[in-house]
């Protein structure tokens, strides 16, 4: 029997697992979750697994036979150690891989807390500060892939091989991109060329170009209307 993958399309932690199963092309049963409606069956396997009755049920959670694991990171890595141990994502050298977790790690804690701060802003001023911390988030990254990454080969955290890093940080990226842009006018993209940041430029193209990225990423009509209860109404 197949494994399962029980997911919420919208959900861009959901879509880190999804994008690791699309790059391993391991046979997967994909379980589409409602998250304004979570079916009893869904809430119960998720409390089954965290041991928590009243745990709020998360995507994703993935079931392979006896294995019944949740949170992004962790069904990601299984999934493509399991599933795509020839497919170089997850580097055999322990000190790449470390690096290239710390990628997803500052990633996270920096321009995806920063997109957050954007959307929580409710006047110009803030809207503007947060701008800045959006900037500087970029920067941080930037300086990251630079100092820790390779540009050997292409574009990815690791020149031309495409890794775990990018199956972490991609999906969050997107969301960057999409709802700052959306939802509060600011501009990733015009962000990184006005501060000359062509090292992480290049890899957010590169990125959101791969094949898995393309064919995991939801409909924009019902991700923006997924999105709508992120921004807090502005007061000017």
């Amino acid at each position: 029997m197949a494994a399962q993958l029980w997911a919420a399309p919208v959900c861009p932690w959901a879509q880190r697992a999804t994008i690791a199963v699309v790059e391993t092309g391991a046979p997967f049963e994909y379980k589409t979750v409602d998250l304004h409606n979570k079916s009893a069956e869904f809430v119960s396997l998720y409390r089954k697994i965290v041991c928590d009755a009243d745990a709020n049920a998360k995507v994703p959670v993935l079931l392979d036979g006896e294995l019944a694991i949740t949170e992004s990171p962790v069904v990601a890595e299984y999934v493509l150690r399991k599933y795509g141990a020839d497919k170089g994502t997850i580097p055999a050298d322990p000190a790449v891989l470390a690096r290239a977790r710390l990628f997803a790690e500052l990633f996270v804690s920096n321009v995806t807390t920063a997109q957050g701060a954007i959307l929580k802003s409710d006047s110009q001023a803030k809207l503007a500060e947060a701008t800045q911390q959006m900037a500087a988030a970029l920067k941080v990254v930037d300086a990251f892939l630079l100092s820790q990454g390779s540009s050997e080969g292409g574009s990815f955290f690791l020149g031309g091989t495409y890794s775990i890093a990018e199956v972490l940080t991609t999906s969050l990226l997107h969301r960057a991109i999409t709802y700052t842009k959306a939802y509060r006018g600011v501009d990733l993209w015009q962000l990184v060329q006005d501060h000359g940041l062509t090292r992480i430029e290049a890899w957010m193209r590169a990125a959101l170009e791969r094949p898995s990225a393309q064919q995991t990423m939801p409909d924009e009509a019902v991700l923006l209307e997924h999105g709508r209860k992120f921004p807090v109404p502005m007061k000017d």
